[in-house]
């Protein structure tokens, strides 16, 4: 007779000083699979260190880790005490951890159940969480509610959650990143994120410092821009803004020459396919977009000069996944808007919630490179089964009928020459017959009636 034994490790996180309890308390993968950050805010607090106590007993927790303390300020507001910690020496494949957030006081939060990184190069079967365009609205909680149902159902490695940018919708109404923080606990406290930056976090400050942004997630690395491994995948995690860009018409940031664009240059050249066979890449402003909003002539026309023909040309990126246009759209493997069978696909999807509306109405006529374009709030499910398959479905929110509204396999090797695209399809959006789904279809009513008088 065999027997399984589960190790699990509790981690106790607390700060010096404090007054208040713990809030805000968010996870992201470290720079290692072995590693997990934990980041949280204290308010009223002069205590700028924290440690880190964690076990694999929850009644003796005999290691600990220390962590640091900082606050920042923007005009007349001055952040919570943001801590972050690293929690060491995780063993990975999504063992169970558990770990909470605390004070010397006894001001404890609740103990939150974690998965470790899922590994890099295994074989396993993994899906990774697709939102964009987040914000804090009714649509955004649905959305991350929703994230967190499949999270709790997959019987695969999870491998967290990827955002593609404006995530709080502050704009420099700095209290915002606070309500924001404590919007998506009940999901960040339990599922790692990893960010890209969005318009809404170039604009935050005035100087275009990403200061709020920066303090209050944790990426690999120190800039804007990083690249991680998981499974067979490999992210690419692109800065389409930073703070030499003066207009979402130029594009400095990844423009020839530039720091950014020689790293992403480098980094799909050092892509080892053999470890990793799968690589998406991750930018906030598409310019594969049919929609009216966020035009390809104006903000995508920059984007797609800097980076379009690099990504082609590097023959590894098997997809590309935007946010910014407030709706959802999958392509075609395209490049300068031909369907060709070596590029990559492109997936628009910036319908996490925010609070702009969706985005209508579409250019028409569909070009033959959009294959399924919707206007509806949702998330994405992109799940690797092997060196060869990998599954992308796109989940619509519950305002709608709760359904997979769309779905495909990315296939790779000779299997991927007999692959045939799917039919080019447009749905209008069907709202469920609730109070919430009849206040959905009234806001898309007026978005159209909106849309249709700034036209005039």
């Amino acid at each position: 007779m065999s027997m399984l034994l589960f190790v699990t490790v509790i981690a106790v996180c607390f700060s010096v000083a404090v007054s208040a309890p713990p809030e805000q308390i968010a996870l992201s993968y470290g720079s290692d699979p072995s590693e997990m950050v934990v980041t949280w805010a204290v308010l009223n607090t002069d205590g700028m260190t924290a440690t880190c106590m964690y076990g694999t007993n929850p009644d003796k927790l005999d290691n600990f880790v220390n962590g640091t303390g900082a606050t920042y300020t923007i005009d007349d507001y001055t952040s919570p005490m943001l801590f972050k910690a690293t929690i060491l020496d995780l063993k990975p494949g999504n063992n169970l951890y558990y770990y909470s957030v605390g004070s010397p006081t006894g001001e404890y939060s609740d103990v939150f159940l974690f998965k470790s990184h899922p590994g890099v190069g295994n074989e396993d079967v993994i899906t990774f969480h697709i939102v964009g365009d987040l914000g804090q609205t009714e649509n955004s909680v649905s959305t991350l509610q929703e994230v967190q149902e499949n999270e709790d159902s997959l019987t695969v490695l999870s491998g967290g959650m990827v955002n593609l940018g404006d995530l709080s919708y502050a704009n420099g109404d700095e209290p915002l990143w606070d309500t924001y923080g404590n919007m998506k606990q009940f999901v960040a406290a339990k599922v790692p994120s990893m960010s890209t930056p969005g318009n809404h976090e170039w604009f935050d400050d005035a100087d275009k410092l990403f200061t709020a942004y920066k303090a209050r997630t944790s990426n690999p690395g120190s800039e804007l821009y990083y690249s991680y491994d998981a499974g067979l995948a490999h992210f690419v995690m692109v800065a389409g803004y930073c703070t030499e860009m003066k207009s979402v018409e130029t594009q400095p940031c990844l423009a020839e020459g530039s720091p950014e664009h020689d790293w992403l240059a480098a980094d799909l050249a050092a892509v080892n396919i053999t470890l990793t066979p799968w690589v998406f890449v991750i930018f906030h402003q598409p310019y594969v977009n049919s929609n009216v909003h966020h035009s390809m002539k104006k903000e995508g026309a920059p984007m797609q000069k800097a980076i379009e023909t690099l990504l082609y040309e590097a023959g590894v990126v098997d997809l590309a996944l935007c946010g910014h246009v407030h709706a959802y759209e999958r392509s075609c493997r395209v490049y300068q808007y031909e369907c060709v069978a070596d590029a990559p696909y492109y997936i628009t999807i910036g319908d996490g919630g925010n609070k702009e509306g969706l985005a209508v109405p579409w250019e028409e006529p569909q070009p033959e490179w959009s294959l399924f374009r919707q206007a509806s709030y949702g998330h994405g499910e992109l799940t690797v089964y092997n060196r060869t398959h990998t599954l992308w479905e796109w989940h619509q929110n519950e305002d709608l009928a709760v359904t997979v509204a769309d779905s495909f396999w990315i296939v790779k090797g000779e299997a991927a020459v007999a692959s045939a695209e799917s039919p080019a399809i447009t749905r209008d959006p069907k709202f469920a017959d609730t109070a919430r789904g009849r206040r959905g279809a009234l806001f898309e009513q007026e978005a159209k009636v909106r849309m249709a008088q700034e036209k005039q």
